[in-house]
């Protein structure tokens, strides 16, 4: 991987920011940030539109919880995070989460980067930095295909889209 060798400042939130999965998600950092060495996302999650289990083939992925608790099932085993707290989960590990507070604010880094991209292709830009309106439910059908599709070129497996709210 090259390194790099510029000084990378965010000055736009708004800019960065994306609806997903019910919540707004800002990519502080990507691949192109970062040569490819790490993401640095800080999701914004609303309770009960969380990611189904799921496990990563490439990239590790960490959580540093800024507001809110989550509730982290990986590999069978559960961890409670509280404000604060943070969790690395090494590629393999099988997880998921519940937000367990109405709302919930956590870092995500990934290393290294490129899953980013797929949370982009299935997000739209925000208009503001707060939740998007509406009800959770089930996304479009036409959704659920592209997300499978980028779940297998990303190496996201074992992952019921079934599960998903948005």
């Amino acid at each position: 991987m090259e390194t790099t060798k510029s000084v990378y400042h965010l000055h736009n939130k708004l800019a960065r920011t994306r609806f997903y999965m019910g919540g707004y998600w800002t990519f502080l950092a990507t691949a192109a940030e970062t040569a490819g060495q790490f993401s640095l996302i800080e999701a914004n999650l609303r309770q009960g539109a969380e990611p189904p289990a799921h496990t990563h083939s490439y990239e590790d992925e960490s959580f540093q919880l800024l507001d809110g608790e989550l509730l982290f099932t990986v590999d069978g085993q559960t961890y409670a995070l509280q404000k604060g707290e943070f969790l690395h989960l090494p590629k393999g590990t099988h997880h998921t989460f519940k937000v367990l507070t109405p709302t919930a604010k956590v870092l995500i880094h990934l290393s290294p980067a490129g899953l980013e991209t797929m949370f982009i292709e299935l997000s739209q830009p925000a208009d503001k930095l707060d939740f998007p309106g509406g009800t959770l439910g089930p996304p479009p059908e036409d959704w659920l295909k592209r997300a499978a599709a980028l779940q297998e070129k990303f190496g996201i497996k074992h992952i019921d889209n079934r599960q998903i709210k948005a």
